[in-house]
């Protein structure tokens, strides 16, 4: 047997895995090997030390921590907690609150400024604002207009129904 398989099997051994074949050739390895016995040693006081350490810890009762949990959820204290307050709301604070909103939003309708008109209403300079073109069909379909907008370059199309005669 060789170290590698001398692991798995102290491991194996420690579950409780080997026959009494398999447990006497990693006993024969163990006798004339010092690092597997190191190791099986180190595994085996690891192990005691984790038992000794798991049957020192308390366990809280699940249900009297639930209770203590709900207690302080529903406002009770434990008994030697301190209690925190909230800071009350005064009438003046009740108040101060909407009016403070409404002055805040008074200020801001009459200090912004004024949103004026991108067109003029009467252009002097003889300049065109926007130029546009229109184009009537006619026919024996429904009468129906388009309009192309030569600033922005919309085109905008109005079609009606055709006549009941």
């Amino acid at each position: 047997m060789n170290c590698r398989e001398a692991q798995s099997q102290i491991f194996a051994e420690r579950d409780g895995a080997l026959d009494n074949s398999q447990r006497a050739a990693l006993d024969g390895h163990l006798a004339s090997c010092d690092g597997c016995r190191r190791s099986r040693e180190n595994l085996t006081a690891a192990l005691t030390a984790w038992r000794i350490e798991i049957t020192q810890v308390t366990v809280p009762d699940a249900e009297r921590e639930w209770h203590a949990v709900r207690r302080r959820i529903r406002g009770g204290m434990e008994a030697g907690a301190e209690r925190v307050s909230r800071p009350r709301r005064t009438l003046f604070t009740w108040f101060a609150i909407p009016v403070g909103a409404a002055a805040a939003v008074a200020l801001a309708f009459f200090v912004a400024p004024r949103a004026t008109s991108t067109l003029p209403a009467e252009d002097h300079s003889g300049a065109n604002v926007a130029r546009a073109s229109s184009v009537e069909v006619s026919g024996n379909k429904a009468p129906s207009m388009i309009f192309v907008d030569d600033k922005s370059g919309w085109t905008f199309v109005w079609a009606s129904e055709a006549k009941r005669g």
